[in-house]
């Protein structure tokens, strides 16, 4: 059966768009450095290909040829961007089993001295997660449920804090990766910088992160049994206003959850 001229340009530069976004994840592994040069081939390049190559073969009306052509190719390249990005990352999750015993505390807290970090004027509290230079502490109210918390992003030279955030239970899950702290209470992100504390400043933002939820995988039905389950991993895209691109990091996050600390890199789960 022979191709239409639009048809054909249509097929060359979703091809040429398809093969871009191929090279960029599979060969180059997705540099954030290199992400808008090859977006430019994706959603311009792609485009302008099968725009010429529809209006060349066509025979009538050029210029209706090109901007249709051009146009569908880019309307594919966008859906291709969003299952890349938003729809894929949903089937990369690790999630661990909270046991029955991780329903709250009973007394006083004590972590063990892994866990445990005093903060000067404070007091002493859970180290949630932590690189050479920061730290992120969980302060809990233990004493009334649902145990309302306060995270310290602390700066490990001078053990001060550099920003806390208040948040209304202990459901903290966090890690630090290239400088950034991701900071999740249950589903709400927030991310900061690690020297600074300051919000890191994004105009897109795409993660699949769960919390706890009543399955392993949040976005299929509970479990009817009445089982936890914290999502211990999160893929994370960002598009920060300095120019700085993440493209889908796979980050492993550590936990605090009514009376549990949970290892994400290990699934350990310690009482605190």
């Amino acid at each position: 059966m022979r191709r239409t001229p639009l048809s054909t340009g249509i097929i060359y530069g979703t091809l040429f768009s398809v093969i871009a976004g191929m090279g960029y994840i599979f060969l180059l592994h997705e540099p954030g450095p290199l992400f808008y040069p090859f977006a430019a081939m994706v959603f311009f390049g792609g485009p302008l290909i099968g725009g010429t190559t529809g209006a060349h073969l066509s025979f009538a009306n050029k210029y209706r040829a090109f901007l249709f052509s051009a146009c569908a190719v880019f309307v594919a390249a966008l859906v291709l961007f969003f299952i890349t990005y938003a729809i894929l990352p949903h089937f990369d999750r690790t999630s661990v089993h909270l046991p029955e015993s991780c329903n709250g505390f009973s007394g006083t807290m004590h972590p063990n001295s892994a866990l445990a970090y005093d903060l000067s004027g404070i007091g002493t509290g859970v180290m949630v997660a932590g690189s050479e230079q920061t730290a992120v502490i969980a302060m809990i109210d233990y004493s009334k449920a649902p145990y309302p918390s306060t995270v310290h992003i602390v700066n490990k030279s001078d053990n001060q804090s550099l920003r806390h955030m208040d948040f209304a239970d202990n459901t903290i899950i966090a890690t630090i990766d290239g400088g950034i702290v991701y900071l999740y209470n249950d589903k709400l992100g927030y991310f900061l910088n690690a020297r600074t504390g300051e919000r890191e400043q994004r105009f897109l933002l795409i993660d699949n992160y769960g919390g706890l939820s009543a399955s392993e995988n949040p976005v299929l039905p509970g479990s009817p049994d009445g089982r936890r389950f914290l999502e211990t991993s999160a893929v994370i895209s960002s598009w920060s206003t300095d120019g700085t691109v993440r493209s889908r990091p796979r980050l492993t996050m550590n936990a605090v959850a009514y009376n549990c600390f949970v290892n994400g890199t290990t699934g350990e789960i310690v009482e605190i």
